[in-house]
């Protein structure tokens, strides 16, 4: 099992929790490494994956053997099944500050869970500490930004558009190691004016 679980599990085994759902995409991705659409299961004993067909190649592709993660197509599994995934539980954590109160109920329904407890963002919290390799992302991060930057004291010509200069930025990382922007690029120019005068003689 991968060290991120585990350490998640340890956690929520000292808040009296027996499991977990996990629908937060973000938090999904630092857990498993994975990018699709799905919700993430941990069980008493399992871990497991659901998701759609069409991302069943890809997350495959991305779990090792270690990361001890069972995959499905949640169109594939019963309904008594999903009841079956925290039978003998009596309190499961959620994300209540990503899920709706709709959703809240789907999920306490399709999983016939008996209380399911709000876990106050237990994996923001654990995602602040940092490993070795996400340390070294985020020098790579930086190092990215900064010959951006450099890059752009070049590029820049009079004329140009906030949204010319924006869409270099994104293209610059995308085509220099990043995965993506965090955000979309804020560009802001300043123009003097200068006020005129006519003097009448």
């Amino acid at each position: 099992m991968n060290y991120k679980i585990r350490a998640l599990r340890e956690k929520l085994k000292s808040l009296n929790l027996e499991g977990m759902i996990v629908s937060n995409p973000v938090n999904i991705r630092y857990l498993t490494n994975i990018e699709s659409e799905g919700t993430l299961l941990i069980t008493r004993k399992e871990n497991i994956f659901l998701t759609y067909t069409m991302y069943l190649e890809d997350v495959n592709r991305t779990l090792t053997i270690d990361d001890e993660i069972i995959v499905a197509d949640v169109r594939d599994v019963s309904e008594e099944e999903a009841e079956n995934f925290f039978v003998f539980c009596e309190n499961i954590g959620f994300e209540e500050n990503y899920v709706t109160y709709e959703q809240y109920k789907k999920l306490k329904r399709r999983y016939r869970v008996n209380n399911m407890v709000e876990t106050e963002n237990i994996i923001e919290k654990q995602r602040m500490i940092k490993d070795e390799e996400e340390i070294e992302k985020i020098k790579k991060a930086c190092e990215i930004t900064d010959n951006c930057f450099k890059h752009l004291l070049e590029y820049i010509k009079e004329g140009m558009t906030e949204k010319q200069i924006a869409l270099e930025i994104e293209v610059y990382f995308k085509t220099h190691g990043a995965d993506d922007v965090s955000f979309d690029p804020i560009v802001a120019v300043r123009r003097k004016f200068f006020n005129a005068t006519l003097d009448t003689f």
